[in-house]
């Protein structure tokens, strides 16, 4: 959702693409795994790995089965549909079906009894053990989310910045260097906007401006520059003046979850001296606001983490091209023909690169945030609790439990 997002306006379909191309690599990952392992085997895996995801993240499971019902409520509905033509066909004894057996007793007496397949029954006895009143509220969030991101910023920040290049396009190099650094600055503060397509404006907007005074090259790397400064500029004020003024409400420590092992294992990468593979992937793979003021509330030293954020200069040089080489694409020869013919080509696999980038920075991040919390357990666990966000988790706690008794259907 955040790569869409980041794409947004990037053109020649490269977000759905690289969806594909994400989705095709896990069914292939699965299959190899299918074919390489036996049955029995196969099994252990998949509950060795159910085990430890419910012994970490059972606190969150109800968040992922709201994502499930978001994307397969309509597969679940179209599954119980089919599940009751088959019994039904088997209530009437036709030749062709197959008389299905109940070797689960608990399944005999209970809802559906007859209108579906034992199988489905199953299921839908699984789904009634949910909390579905917590469930369907994720599911809404998710709903709302991809809404918000993949729809609604996604469109806004398309037309505002497509609005943004026409209006600037005849002014002078300085005046739109300042007009971009400060609407970006602004959009940088905004929650749902990613920075890639303002580094795309930039690529856009900058070279035909400069091209007359500084060249093409050297316009491409003085907007890679400015693309750096204003992304470092826009993490100062998302740590010091929105973070660190949030920092004092314990409210929002304990919204963002300052205490769970996830956000420790986030504070114990990023807290440590250096530059490190695991720091540079959190702060360039984040998300760009999320991450920057959860640097603030957390209480990290500014400096250690604008400097673990220059390797974001991987995402923005390519970012940038895709805009620049954009633009090329438009130029025309006195004859007609096109000035750069390669361009187009060029500002696709740019598109691709910073795509591919971005993806890879999220998932080393993931990959060392996930390692962080199995391997160095014990170093989470030394990090001192925020007592004040402690002591309202309690009180969270006991508000749940009377919230479930209450809502339980």
């Amino acid at each position: 959702m955040w790569i869409a997002l980041s794409l947004a306006g990037a053109g020649a379909g490269i977000s759905v693409t690289l969806g594909a191309l994400t989705f095709s690599a896990f069914v292939s990952s699965a299959m190899l795994i299918a074919f390489g392992l036996s049955r029995s085997e196969m099994e252990e895996r998949v509950m060795q790995l159910w085990m430890k995801l419910m012994e970490k993240y059972h606190e969150h499971l109800n968040i992922a089965k709201g994502l499930l019902v978001l994307t397969s409520a309509p597969v679940f509905i179209v599954y119980i549909g089919i599940s009751f033509l088959n019994q039904s066909i088997r209530n009437i004894f036709l030749l062709c079906s197959k008389k299905g057996k109940m070797n689960n007793e608990s399944l005999k007496i209970g809802v559906f009894e007859g209108l579906v397949t034992e199988a489905a029954r199953r299921l839908i006895k699984e789904v009634k053990s949910w909390e579905l009143i917590e469930v369907f509220t994720y599911a809404i969030y998710w709903g709302a989310g991809f809404m918000t991101f993949s729809v609604l910023a996604a469109k806004f920040t398309t037309l505002f910045l497509s609005w943004l290049i026409e209006q600037t396009k005849n002014m002078e190099i300085s005046v739109v260097t300042g007009i971009l650094f400060g609407v970006g600055a602004i959009m940088f503060l905004l929650p749902p906007v990613p920075g890639a397509p303002i580094y795309l404006t930039l690529g856009i907007v900058i070279i035909p401006v400069g091209r007359e005074t500084m060249g093409l090259t050297y316009s491409i790397l003085y907007a890679i520059v400015i693309s750096l400064l204003l992304k470092l500029f826009a993490t100062f004020l998302q740590q010091k003046m929105i973070g660190g003024l949030l920092q004092s409400s314990a409210g929002i420590r304990q919204m963002v979850g300052i205490n769970t092992p996830l956000i420790r294992a986030f504070k114990l990468i990023l807290a440590e001296k250096g530059i490190s593979a695991a720091k540079v992937s959190i702060l360039c793979g984040g998300p760009d606001w999320p991450t920057s003021v959860l640097c603030g509330i957390m209480d990290l030293s500014l400096w250690p983490v604008l400097f673990g954020t220059i390797p974001v200069l991987m995402l923005i040089i390519p970012t940038v091209l895709a805009g620049s080489f954009t633009y090329m694409e438009s130029l025309k020869l006195p004859d007609g023909q096109p000035e750069f013919s390669w361009a187009g080509t060029a500002a696709t696999i740019s598109a691709a690169s910073a795509a591919i980038v971005l993806f890879s920075f999220m998932l080393f991040a993931a990959y060392y945030v996930e390692q962080t919390m199995r391997e160095r357990e014990e170093d989470i666990d030394e990090l001192p609790l925020d007592k004040d966000v402690k002591k309202l988790d309690d009180e969270q706690i006991s508000k749940n439990k009377v919230y479930k008794d209450l809502t339980e259907w």
